[in-house]
């Protein structure tokens, strides 16, 4: 069971997955009570500043889901700060990156391990297993399979053909107390997303982060593409994590392909969509963004959903913020032609 709404959850120590409005990029932080997971992580003072103020001392385990700059690019700035505690960090090599960006972060995470003061895992894959489980936490990695894990990304030219960052994506389902809760779907493309399907794997979640911030796939029919992940999914919150300013994404066809599979489900981006409004910023209030944590588009008024904080009630459902009711209120009365909106439906 899921709701829309967050006020009837123990505060005594939280058990939540937040997923931060970053701007064009992805990051998660899944957290109960003192200790977190940080799934992505790209530039910019969000993700900091949400790990401070919430008081998230330490940092079980850093996940990051493929080597592209909007998942990576605060990764190698967290791991060099003496004052911070991260127990494990996980990335798949890649030896067809060479960015700057990159190839910090490597050199970042194995001074950490050789200092012995975070272990530097290379094995983000179903083999995990319980490797990345704490406390009330359970984190399953969906892919890679092994036969991805062991062949890595490839150029156009290898013997297989190619496999690009995108496809090696690391898709993550997060369960909260026992209960399924959020699947992080990366940036998993049409053909990675397939060869989950063909191994039979449970994808069921209530709230989906929608692959590639809601951009082509670049393999198919993007409207079928959403259509089938949602189907599998079945979601109940689709986010689409995205900047204002980078690209015009949700696409259109990936909105239609959601509404065919799932129609009343709750769509929510982080930031407003350009097809959504075409002016600057929103003057309306605020009101139903997150209170305690930071929303990058807030201060200029770019956020849409923002900040969304996803927990394991008290009687064993999942509920979420902002409310569906509240975010909707918002969408009407601000955007100039919001397309997410659909027919509400009862969390349950």
């Amino acid at each position: 069971m899921v709701t829309s709404s967050i006020g009837a959850c123990s505060t005594a120590k939280p058990l939540e997955v937040i997923i931060v409005d970053v701007g064009h990029g992805n990051c998660a932080i899944v957290r109960d009570g003192l200790k977190s997971t940080i799934v992505d992580i790209p530039r910019g003072k969000p993700v900091i500043s949400a790990l401070v103020n919430n008081k998230c001392h330490q940092i079980e385990h850093l996940l990051l889901s493929h080597p592209d700059e909007d998942h990576i690019g605060g990764a190698a700035r967290l791991l060099a700060d003496p004052d911070v505690n991260i127990a494990n960090f996980w990335c798949n090599p890649s030896a067809i990156h060479d960015t700057e960006t990159y190839l910090d972060l490597v050199e970042q995470a194995a001074l950490r391990e050789d200092q012995r003061k975070t272990r530097y895992r290379s094995n983000l894959n179903v083999g995990t297993r319980e490797d990345l489980n704490f406390e009330r936490v359970s984190i399953e990695v969906l892919h890679p399979d092994m036969r991805f894990a062991g062949i890595g990304q490839t150029p156009r030219r290898h013997k297989l053909g190619e496999i690009p960052s995108n496809r090696m994506s690391a898709v993550l389902r997060v369960s909260l107390a026992g209960a399924p809760a959020v699947l992080l779907a990366a940036d998993i493309d049409d053909k990675g997303f397939e060869a989950i399907v063909r191994r039979g794997v449970d994808l069921q979640a209530p709230v989906l982060v929608f692959p590639h911030h809601g951009g082509s796939a670049k393999g198919g029919d993007d409207r079928d593409f959403a259509r089938r992940v949602c189907e599998y999914v079945q979601p109940r919150l689709v986010v689409f994590s995205l900047g204002r300013h980078k690209y015009k994404n949700p696409l259109p066809q990936v909105l239609a392909g959601v509404k065919d599979a799932v129609p009343s489900a709750h769509i929510a981006c982080t930031q407003i969509s350009k097809h959504c409004h075409a002016r600057d910023a929103v003057s309306g209030s605020a009101a139903h963004l997150s209170p305690s944590w930071p929303s990058a588009g807030r201060a200029k008024g770019e956020s849409c959903a923002g900040t969304i904080v996803v927990r394991a009630g008290n009687n064993g459902d999942i509920v979420y913020y902002p409310a569906q009711s509240e975010h909707g209120r918002f969408v009407i009365q601000n955007l100039d032609a919001p397309r997410c909106l659909g027919a509400p439906r009862a969390m349950g």
